[in-house]
């Protein structure tokens, strides 16, 4: 391990549901000039081989609520074994970002809330300057700490970032990150289930001369190293890329996006995880763009075969929308890939049945994942309780499971829930 000049380094911790967020983080933290090494397992001697040396050690993590169980053994782990000096934890993420106040409660010294393009460096150089004591407090955008009485001080939110001019990737070695591209960031939207509107707000969008120099990287960094360069985005709604009207496609944008990645031999995967699509957002003009990817199944957020479910979840759309986006798709030759949610709140048995029944009839050509609901802190659903899921129900469930019409982690989910 080469040490740094610095004498302090930046850890971050590579988890596969949250490691995704890395990719843009690594890449400010090295347009910064901040030293960091990504690493995964055992995490007191990676941290020794830092403070053994006589350096202090940011250790950050991003959270989701799947991940907090580990993350509560990490930040114990941290304040169990090292002073504050030696190792000062920030914790960014949806779930911290979302409900602050549990994860420093777990441990973490800073919660970084919301993007962190920005924030996290210059959290690091506050840090820096204070020659990493905890004291004096900081002030700063974006991030949430407790004080000396242990409450808790969240400061002003931080302006939203032009994605233009942050790089969504790192190829920093030995751990370079190169996650599917972000062409968008927010949504238009405000299902009541959902982090993505309340924590990034209304859509922006990556422009396609920013993306195209993104592909041009991901090209020539992978097509000496693999068979096939496999494009792939995130975005909440890829079809709703460039909108202009909520819930009325840019056709025009998305040809020109895909005519820019297509100027690469690559392999383009749209409306794919974890990219899902809209069900209104598919149209026949829609349809056709999908001939010129590589992917035949198109995963669509039907969520509900029940439109009181749908309406209350405040969708957007109801089922027929998405029996449409099944017929559409399905006359062409495509797959479509539904995600739906058992066990909102309030929902009744005869909603349970309804949306069982719609993903009957959709299995015919379909695939279906299947999701138990879990509050996310955050949202407007944040505080309530997953409605219990009623016993025919449940093994109606395990049938469509038998009959292979379900996929998903629906049991882990469930599970989950049961023990919080």
């Amino acid at each position: 391990m080469v040490k740094n000049g610095n004498k302090y380094i930046v850890l971050l911790y590579w988890d596969k549901i949250t490691w995704y967020a890395f990719g843009a983080i690594t890449a400010s933290l090295n347009q910064s000039h901040i030293p960091f090494e990504v690493f995964k397992g055992e995490i007191i001697p990676k941290i020794e081989e830092w403070t053994n040396d006589g350096y202090s050690v940011i250790f950050g993590e991003s959270s989701r609520n799947m991940t907090l169980s580990g993350l509560k053994t990490r930040l114990k782990t941290i304040e169990n074994t090292f002073s504050s000096k030696e190792v000062i934890s920030v914790i960014g993420g949806p779930h911290a970002s979302g409900n602050p106040l549990q994860i420093l409660n777990m441990g973490a010294n800073f919660v970084v809330i919301g993007e962190g393009e920005v924030t996290f460096p210059k959290l690091i150089h506050s840090l820096e300057m204070q020659d990493f004591s905890l004291q004096p407090q900081i002030n700063l955008p974006g991030i949430a700490y407790l004080d000396s009485n242990r409450d808790l001080v969240k400061a002003p939110s931080r302006p939203r970032i032009d994605l233009n001019h942050y790089c969504p990737y790192s190829a920093h070695e030995p751990f370079p990150l190169h996650p599917p591209i972000e062409i968008m960031r927010g949504c238009a939207f405000r299902c009541r289930f959902c982090q993505v509107p309340y924590m990034y707000g209304n859509p922006r969008f990556r422009s396609i001369e920013s993306i195209g120099k993104i592909i041009d990287h991901y090209y020539h960094y992978f097509q000496p190293l693999k068979k096939h360069v496999d494009i792939r985005i995130i975005a909440p709604n890829s079809l709703g890329y460039m909108e202009k009207k909520r819930g009325v496609p840019n056709i025009f944008a998305l040809k020109e996006l895909i005519k820019r990645i297509r100027q690469y031999e690559v392999r383009l995967f749209l409306g794919t995880f974890p990219s899902e699509v809209r069900p209104e957002y598919i149209t026949e003009d829609v349809v056709s763009l999908f001939s010129t990817v590589e992917n035949t199944q198109i995963s669509v957020g039907f969520q509900s075969g029940s439109d009181r479910v749908l309406s209350d979840m405040r969708r957007g759309h109801n089922v027929d929308a998405g029996l449409q986006a099944y017929e559409l798709l399905t006359d062409q030759g495509y797959t479509p890939k539904f995600d739906f949610i058992l066990g909102t709140p309030y929902e009744t048995e005869q909603d349970q049945w309804d949306t069982l029944g719609i993903i009957r009839e959709l299995g015919k050509k379909s695939q279906v994942r299947l999701h138990y609901f879990m509050p996310l802190p955050g949202t407007p659903w944040a505080l309530e309780n997953p409605s219990p899921l009623f016993p025919q129900v449940h093994s109606e469930i395990g049938r469509l499971a038998h009959d292979e019409i379900l996929s998903g982690d629906f049991d882990r989910q469930y599970s989950f829930s049961k023990r919080k």
